[in-house]
């Protein structure tokens, strides 16, 4: 009798237990990924050359049904850039394109193959391929056991990519470290060959590139204003986007993290230079700041004028930057205006902003920056 009463108890708690769950505001449950925003992710983690390596490859792992130990990839596509397109969902399967710009490929001994022709490289033509990922929602995953063979993982529920793209694809940054790293540290005579003559092709590409992102014919002013309008659309969240904003530099930015700028427009003083050096300023429309908890602090109702700084000069050099203390590697192209000092405060518009914070409140399992997340976008939202 009093394990029937216990065996009861439990199910009543159970019982109760999911009855609150249904009965709380959708916000306030667990948001499973969709099959898109999985594949976005994926794509992402490969551009920035995650799975080549072993601490990398762990965390694209979790996003595969089939998860095999990590080995060195057979042949890389270098990249330009993708665009994931809208899943087709059937029950829980479901097909995701991406839309790949792809400028070539390192085969295994590190042999380069453009997929352009060379005479239009200048003109930064990569060729458009279009690869189909398929996914499943499924509660596990298969991994391979010791005696090589597969077996189910119990795991949540998630949609996971069941069919890979033909190759392994990277940004052209990431394939240059790949190739220093491993490809001209090889004992092999003809590797280490094949691989200083593909980083100087890969070179080529990545000038080329920040080549077309910087005209030389900008003024400034220009430049600037095109520098702040990047960062206000949160260019810098993702590793594609900040290089944009690199490329405006005369040195990478060591961004400031305690805290977030909320603007609703700006202003960029239309000053004379003289030289190849000068002073300009943006008049910023602050509406208030995010912190690291996600916490927003409202300022003067309507916003307030805040004025920054800039020192831009005329130069014909920039730079690729570097990973794991290593210094940036330095490049040569035609003059044109960079910006060499500004302040380091991030500056996002309320749209930005409110992008921001829902996707970090989305992957934070602190309950008290989900709370404050919650609170922010309320404020924000007032403000569009």
């Amino acid at each position: 009798m009093p394990g029937t009463m216990r065996t009861a108890s439990t199910v009543f708690r159970v019982f109760i237990c999911l009855a609150f769950w249904l009965s709380a505001p959708r916000s306030a449950r667990p948001q499973q990924a969709s099959a898109k925003e999985v594949v976005e992710r994926f794509c992402k983690l490969n551009a920035e050359e995650n799975r080549l390596s072993l601490d990398g490859q762990k965390e694209v792992e979790e996003l595969l049904y089939e998860q095999k130990p990590w080995t060195q990839p057979a042949e890389i596509t270098v990249v330009r850039d993708h665009i994931v397109r809208a899943s087709e969902v059937q029950g829980d399967k479901s097909q995701v394109v991406v839309d790949y710009n792809e400028w070539g490929r390192l085969d295994s001994s590190f042999h380069f193959t453009h997929f352009t022709p060379l005479a239009e490289l200048s003109e930064n033509h990569p060729i458009a391929v279009r690869e189909y990922i398929s996914l499943i929602r499924s509660d596990k995953h298969r991994e391979v056991a010791s005696n090589g063979q597969w077996h189910d993982v119990q795991d949540v529920l998630a949609w996971r990519i069941k069919t890979l793209p033909s190759s392994l694809h990277v940004n052209i940054s990431a394939a240059m470290r790949y190739v220093r790293e491993i490809g001209l540290r090889s004992k092999d005579t003809l590797v280490r060959r094949n691989a200083q003559v593909a980083l100087a092709e890969l070179s080529a590409l990545y000038q080329t590139r920040f080549q077309q992102l910087t005209d030389p014919r900008q003024s400034p002013s220009e430049v600037l204003a095109q520098f702040i309008a990047l960062q206000t659309e949160g260019k810098g969240l993702t590793v594609q986007g900040q290089e944009e904003l690199d490329a405006l530099l005369i040195q990478p930015a060591a961004w400031g993290t305690d805290k977030i700028h909320v603007t609703r427009d700006f202003v960029v003083s239309n000053a004379a230079f003289n030289g190849d050096k000068g002073g300009l300023y943006v008049e910023f429309i602050a509406l208030g700041d995010l912190d690291s908890s996600l916490r927003f602090t409202s300022g003067v109702p309507g916003g307030i004028k805040v004025r920054e700084g800039y020192t831009l000069v005329l130069s014909n050099k920039y730079s690729l930057p570097g990973r794991g203390g290593k210094p940036a590697q330095e490049f040569v192209g035609p003059n044109r205006w960079k910006i060499a000092a500004f302040p380091t405060e991030k500056w996002f518009t309320v749209n930005t902003a409110i992008r921001y914070v829902t996707e970090m409140r989305d992957k934070t399992t602190d309950a008290t920056i989900k709370q404050n997340a919650s609170e922010t976008l309320a404020k924000l939202r007032t403000l569009e």
